[in-house]
């Protein structure tokens, strides 16, 4: 659960009593009121914290802020300091980069179990089957185990279920299987290994396992690489960015309406302009 501006109940007490016992103050500047309402002082507070051990400043309490408010390690996540050189790399805001961090997996680039926050997608294995061991093995499938090859999209399971069903492809195609799941906390497909300029799609997997630091950076390589998208990116072009980057389904899917979401909570701490 993600605790944010607006939130009540004795979770968000607690939080104030962490927060309390570390020496964050209210607005004020006084003591922190253990009232069990997240309010501005308490945001306030939470934001305080996220910098000063260098975590994504969003004053949105969820994992990996409790990870380490706890004094857990937060070595293999995103840190302030990463997205400000992504905004530098790509000469766009920083809000612009921040948003997508915040709507591509939940802003979460690992399970709990420590695992990358993967999707398969079976109607990709179905594509890779067929060029890699023929379009009758392929359709064959389709018919023994849809879930795992089809010529439609679906069948997800989330989290950690995901990775039986990357497992039990892997024992039909490996290559096929790694290539078919998106990685990480931006969700980039391995199929784009070699694009992105990957020595192989195990090298693109490996990378993503270690950190989100380099999940980051899989996600810089795509909007560099992909024909119009950084140029549209620059020019907060919403429609074809959207497009390039989600499908052209992404109204649809409700992506539109959760990168507004993610806008309007985030432009009043960065400054930025709203999206279209």
């Amino acid at each position: 659960m993600i605790l944010k501006f607006g939130s009540k109940g004795d979770a968000i007490a607690t939080l104030q009593k962490q927060l309390a016992a570390l020496g964050y103050k209210n607005i004020g500047g006084k003591p922190l009121n253990v009232d069990g309402h997240f309010g501005p002082s308490t945001e306030a507070a939470v934001i305080q914290f996220q910098r000063k051990v260098g975590l994504v400043a969003d004053g949105k309490v969820g994992d990996k802020t409790r990870q380490a408010l706890t004094g857990n390690s937060v070595s293999k996540l995103l840190k302030d300091d990463d997205y400000k050189e992504a905004a530098k790399r790509l000469k766009v805001p920083e809000l612009v980069i921040r948003v997508f961090g915040a709507v591509e997996g939940r802003g979460v680039g690992f399970l709990k179990n420590g695992k990358a926050k993967i999707l398969f997608e079976r109607h990709r294995m179905y594509f890779y089957l067929s060029q890699s061991l023929g379009k009758t093995l392929a359709t064959g499938l389709v018919k023994t185990v849809p879930n795992l090859v089809n010529t439609q999209v679906g069948g997800y399971k989330g989290d950690q279920a995901e990775y039986t069903r990357l497992s039990l492809a892997s024992n039909i195609h490996k290559e096929s299987a790694l290539m078919s799941t998106s990685w990480g906390q931006f969700q980039i497909m391995g199929e784009n290994w070699k694009d992105l300029g990957y020595q192989s799609v195990q090298d693109f997997v490996d990378q993503q396992q270690q950190s989100e630091t380099l999940q980051l950076e899989a996600f810089i390589r795509f909007i560099e690489w992909k024909p119009g998208l950084l140029a549209a990116l620059q020019k907060q072009d919403w429609h074809t960015v959207f497009t390039l980057y989600n499908g052209k389904n992404y109204k649809k899917l409700g992506y539109q309406a959760k990168f507004q979401k993610e806008w309007d909570h985030l432009e009043p701490i960065y400054g930025e302009v709203k999206v279209a």
